[in-house]
C-alpha cells in the first residue's frame, strides 16, 4: 500500500469506484456520479484541497487504486481526514494502514497535535478502520451531519500526538 497524489489518468477508476451503492451511502459523492465528477475530483478538486492546506491522497496497493483519504485543511492543531474504500478492497486493511500513514505524518512530520474523523454509526466498516488506526470513539454527535439533506448522527473518533499508536 502507498498513498500518491492524484493524477488525471485516475478518473476513470475514480468514476468506476464511485458507482458503488456502499461508496455512495457513506459519503459524500455525487448521484449519480458521472466522469466529469471524478476528472474534478482527481483535478481541481485536490489542488484546492493542497492549496488549502490539506493532503488528498490515492490509495494504491498492486499497481491498482484501492481508495482515497484526504487530509483536509488543518486549523487551529487539528486536522479532519476522510477516506473510502473501493468494494472489491474492503476488508484487507489497506485504508487502515493508509489512516496509520497518513494520521502519523500529520502528528508527527507536520505537528498537528490532533486529527479527527467522523463516521455514521451504522458504517462498522469505517468505525473498525478507525479503531484499528488507534482512534477512540469520543461519543456519538446527535443530529450533527446533514447527509444528502437528512440529518444523522455521527461517532467522532480521534487521534492526539500523544496517543499510542498500533504497530505497522
Amino acid at each position: 500500500m502507498r498513498l500518491r497524489p492524484w493524477r488525471a489518468e485516475d478518473a476513470p477508476a475514480v468514476f468506476t469506484a464511485c458507482q458503488d451503492a456502499e461508496l455512495q451511502r457513506w459519503t459524500e459523492v455525487p448521484v449519480p456520479y458521472l466522469p466529469e465528477h471524478a476528472e474534478q475530483f482527481v483535478g481541481p478538486v485536490a489542488g484546492q484541497t493542497w492549496a488549502g492546506g490539506g493532503a488528498p491522497f490515492a490509495v494504491e496497493a498492486d499497481g491498482r487504486l484501492v481508495g482515497a483519504i484526504d487530509l483536509f485543511g488543518v486549523r487551529d492543531g487539528v486536522g479532519t481526514i476522510g477516506y473510502w474504500t473501493v468494494a472489491g478492497q474492503r476488508g484487507r486493511g489497506l485504508t487502515g494502514e493508509a489512516l496509520r500513514v497518513l494520521s502519523g505524518w500529520a502528528l508527527d512530520d507536520l505537528g498537528v497535535r490532533r486529527v479527527e474523523l467522523i463516521a455514521d454509526p451504522a458504517n462498522t466498516g469505517s468505525c473498525r478502520t478507525a479503531e484499528s488506526a488507534g482512534f477512540r470513539a469520543e461519543g456519538v454527535l446527535r443530529s450533527r451531519y446533514l447527509h444528502r439533506g437528512v440529518p444523522g448522527d455521527v461517532v467522532l473518533y480521534a487521534l492526539l500526538a500523544t496517543d499510542p499508536r498500533p504497530a505497522a
